[in-house]
């Protein structure tokens, strides 16, 4: 090489400390890294929250390949990005008192992630009497939960349409897979109980989110199937389970005359600042009380909604909900039983 040609600077190694200094400085590290991820993270879900709502604004089918792949490698980044984050190997301290001496220096976090597991310590075996060798102990180890699988039944809630036809469901998967071209997949359609037609996504390659991004084009694919023209779009939602929130003392802007859930679903994400909301309520429900107030008199009402999102479910069970123009309380439902108590239920 060159006496007058500058080396080029190898990559710093990750540091390892050998003493109570290092490991502050190292710890000191760690936390600068952590702040200065922070600072990407909340500008990064920022942006994530803004492409929600330029995607819920314009059919998902006009995005190129390039763009689907690119939010393919976004999901990828956030997996490794949470694997990063998880140590894997973690030993409680020994309860004993530990001396300067032989006290050892605890892993670093590179390390603990790449050690391999302690064998198990056994007894030597004793020449006088054979003896049953005790089970070898177990070593706490924290695995990364074990994330739920997305859902793959797709619910179309015909229970404000009244369908005239009865498609085979054959039919019915044809014509969907046709008009969504080959992007996403449906392996079979079902009727609920209660009327509603239930989509199911091939997975793994589709899921119910997939699917209700398209909610536009479905909808005019199977209307005509199903005999119905003169209906809205419906409301269609994942299969997932959902927390269910009462609201109370909900006013409405004429006597008598209820808001649509379409209306009342764009009330609340304007008043509460919650983006996508139509991706993120599953079920609206007026409760009325039957023979008390006539129904032209009612300016007031009590009103359940079905929370796809456990985290959305809380929130206004701790701050309340503001909608038009007031602040309501919320409680968590209570179904009824057979005797027409309510019961302690929760989520469901």
């Amino acid at each position: 090489m060159d006496a007058n040609q500058t080396p080029s600077p190898d990559p710093a190694p990750i540091p390892v400390f050998t003493s109570d200094d290092d490991a502050v400085h190292t710890a000191s590290m760690a936390g600068l890294m952590l702040d200065l991820m922070e600072k990407g993270l909340t500008s990064l879900l920022a942006n994530a929250r803004t492409f929600r709502e330029y995607a819920d604004a314009c059919p998902w089918h006009q995005f190129r390949p390039q763009q689907m792949q690119s939010i393919t490698s976004a999901i990828s980044a956030v997996d490794e990005l949470r694997d990063l984050m998880l140590c894997r190997q973690y030993h409680a301290p020994d309860p004993r008192p530990a001396t300067v001496s032989d006290t050892p220096n605890p892993p670093t976090f590179a390390e603990a992630v790449k050690a391999p597991p302690e064998p198990a310590q056994t007894r030597p075996q004793q020449t006088s009497k054979p003896r049953r060798q005790p089970a070898a102990a177990r070593h706490d180890t924290a695995k990364p939960t074990r994330r739920t699988p997305p859902s793959t039944r797709l619910i179309v809630d015909l229970s404000g349409c009244h369908p005239t036809k009865k498609p085979h469901p054959a039919s019915l998967c044809s014509a969907l897979n046709d008009a969504l071209g080959g992007r996403l997949a449906v392996s079979a359609t079902s009727t609920s109980r209660s009327g509603n037609l239930i989509l199911h996504a091939s997975a793994p390659a589709c899921s119910a989110q997939a699917l209700a991004a398209h909610r536009s084009l479905i909808w005019s694919t199977i209307s005509p199937l199903l005999g119905i023209t003169d209906t809205a779009e419906p409301p269609m939602y994942p299969a997932d389970p959902w927390h269910k929130v009462v609201f109370h003392r909900v006013p409405i802007m004429q006597p008598g005359v209820l808001p649509s859930d379409r209306d009342f679903v764009r009330e609340v994400a304007k008043r509460n600042q919650l983006p996508g909301t139509q991706y993120r309520i599953g079920n609206v429900r007026f409760l009325l009380e039957r023979n008390k107030v006539p129904r032209e008199e009612v300016s007031q009402v009590t009103v359940r909604v079905d929370f796809i999102e456990q985290e959305d479910a809380r929130r206004f069970l701790r701050d309340g909900i503001f909608l038009f123009g007031s602040h309501c309380r919320a409680t968590r439902y209570m179904p009824r039983s057979s005797s027409g108590r309510r019961t302690s239920g929760g989520h469901g």
